[in-house]
């Protein structure tokens, strides 16, 4: 008989989790909660070693004709192959030369191509990676600091780095560092345009971006400003923003570019898509922002200044930290935890690993995270990897990974406005998506790339009647039953189809107690106590 209700590190993992395993539970039952956290937030670098070598292993079809000779701007040859997913380890100046010279010496395929491995090496790790807290969260700042790869196809082809090299080594890092690591990242540079900004003309969408998106949120932003009195804080910083900091953060922010060719004091700089400072590019008369006077900088330290005095702000604290407890409890986060984890960020702001202590004040220092009720829906995405997870399906890469999901807005990277997805229940439960996404799940296990065998895994004991299938199956992916009349169904559903017993000594019903046994766990994983985090 399954509990009626999941146990309590079951309902914890799967707050933070993509999906919370059977071997999890038992694994953290055995560790205790408060070393399974303190061991998630301090990975060691890069991947573990058995996923880096089922990464390095994939391989994806691409085919493409020779360039057409009346192509004037070059050439290349005609490609039909298997490829390792070569562009994720790519460094800044290959991307950016697959990027600018895509039609002219390279295929427009291979700029897709650098987009479909980052999809695929990322539906891997969400699903097999044991440090999946830190999963967790490049996802949760992925989309924070969003890049869309549909607005700017120069910014989207160099994301594997951005993954690689902004994202993930700060997801427990130091806010602050975070930030600037965002701000000099040529993918952002170039997707909110800062990279075009100069003296002259200032360019203001990535410092109205910074501040409304990235830090103070838009509950800060105070209007146009102007000779009005901003109140200030006790410190002596505006409380919020103005169009007038705008302005002068964007002066602030002015030259910091990257290498695509332009000259630099009379110099030409190379094209390689890296991060400079460029002074020629640099206005130098940027006032006060939010009642903090940058004149007294020069160059590239009055844009540091800035991002010193936003990353520290109140409001940023106070806007993230409730940001964050929203994914991890739902709409309406525990207040208590909130106030927790904004004290924690205030407390810490010079600590090089504030964000691994806000997590451990959001996820140790209260119960919460075990006893407010799952209230959290799963995006799309997060189902499927939630089915993948649970059932302990192994994911390949597949190019169909970078489109799977676009139609529903949640493909990796597809958001194309730099708010990111809309992180709230009541978009994804449209009645379109939602029947979309029980298509996916019903397919999911029959593709190719995901390698499974339900049968094996299906105890002799369990499959020896539909009710035993049926909760073994359940518990395996949910930890505690459906409904009474969800349960019922699937077991008449079951009892219906081939008979159970099932009698795998027939020829042929290996097959079919397989197909039997896919579409039992994708009924689960379209049930409403599964679409919960």
């Amino acid at each position: 008989m399954l509990p009626a209700k999941p146990k309590d590190l079951q309902l914890a993992l799967n707050r933070v989790t993509f999906g919370a395993r059977d071997f999890d539970v038992q694994s953290v039952e055995a560790l205790g909660w408060d070393v399974w956290v303190a061991a998630q937030i301090t990975p060691p670098d890069g991947d573990e070693p058995a996923l880096d070598a089922h990464i390095k292993a994939q391989t994806m079809p691409i085919k493409y004709p020779a360039a057409n000779p009346s192509n004037t701007n070059g050439t290349w040859k005609a490609v039909d192959e298997d490829r390792p997913l070569l562009y994720i380890d790519a460094d800044i100046e290959t991307l950016w030369q697959v990027a600018r010279e895509a039609g002219k010496s390279i295929s427009f395929q291979e700029r897709f191509r650098v987009q479909q491995e980052l999809a695929a090496a990322t539906w891997i790790r969400n699903a097999h990676s044991q440090y999946q807290l830190r999963e967790f969260m490049a996802d949760f700042w992925h989309n924070h600091f969003n890049i869309g790869k549909a607005e700017n196809q120069l910014a989207t082809t160099l994301l594997p780095a951005y993954d690689r090299e902004t994202i993930r080594p700060n997801v427990f890092g130091n806010f602050r560092t975070l930030l600037e690591a965002t701000a000099t990242s040529p993918s952002m540079l170039m997707y909110l345009d800062n990279w075009v900004s100069n003296a002259t003309f200032p360019n203001e969408n990535y410092a109205r971006e910074i501040m409304e998106l990235h830090t103070l949120g838009e509950d800060a932003y105070l209007g146009v400003g102007g000779d009005s009195v901003v109140e200030t804080g006790p410190n002596g910083i505006a409380v919020g923003f103005t169009d007038q900091d705008v302005l002068q953060a964007s002066r602030a922010l002015s030259g910091w570019t990257i290498e695509f060719g332009q000259r630099f004091g009379g110099q030409p700089i190379p094209s390689t898509g890296k991060f400079i400072f460029n002074p020629f590019q640099h206005h130098t008369g940027a006032g006060e922002v939010l009642g903090v006077d940058l004149s007294a900088e020069s160059g590239m330290a009055q844009g540091q200044k800035f991002l010193d005095i936003i990353a520290t702000h109140p409001a940023t604290a106070t806007f993230i930290c409730t940001k964050l407890c929203t994914r991890i409890f739902g709409d309406n986060p525990p207040q208590a935890v909130v106030d927790r984890a904004t004290e924690t960020w205030l407390a810490n702001t010079e600590e090089p690993d504030q964000i691994g202590r806000v997590l451990q004040t959001i996820l140790v220092d209260g119960d919460e995270i075990f006893t407010a009720p799952a209230a959290k829906i799963r995006r799309p995405y997060e189902r499927l990897l939630a089915l993948a997870r649970t059932t302990y399906t192994t994911v390949n890469a597949a190019t169909y990974m970078t489109l799977a999901l676009d139609p529903l807005n949640d493909g990796l990277f597809a958001w194309q406005a730099p708010n990111g997805r809309p992180d709230v229940n009541d978009y994804w439960l449209a009645a379109g998506a939602t029947l979309t996404t029980w298509n996916l799940l019903i397919a999911l296990p029959s593709l190719p790339e995901f390698s499974v065998s339900f049968d094996a895994q299906t105890p002799e004991g369990a499959a020896s009647s539909a009710t035993g299938v049926v909760e073994y199956w359940v518990g395996r992916m949910l930890g505690y039953a459906l409904s009474p009349a969800a349960m019922n169904a699937l077991i008449v559903d079951q009892a219906g189809i081939y008979g159970v017993p099932f009698q795998r000594n027939i020829p042929d019903n290996a097959t079919n107690i397989e197909l039997v046994y896919r579409r039992l766990v994708s009924l689960i994983a379209t049930s409403e106590e599964f679409s919960f985090r």
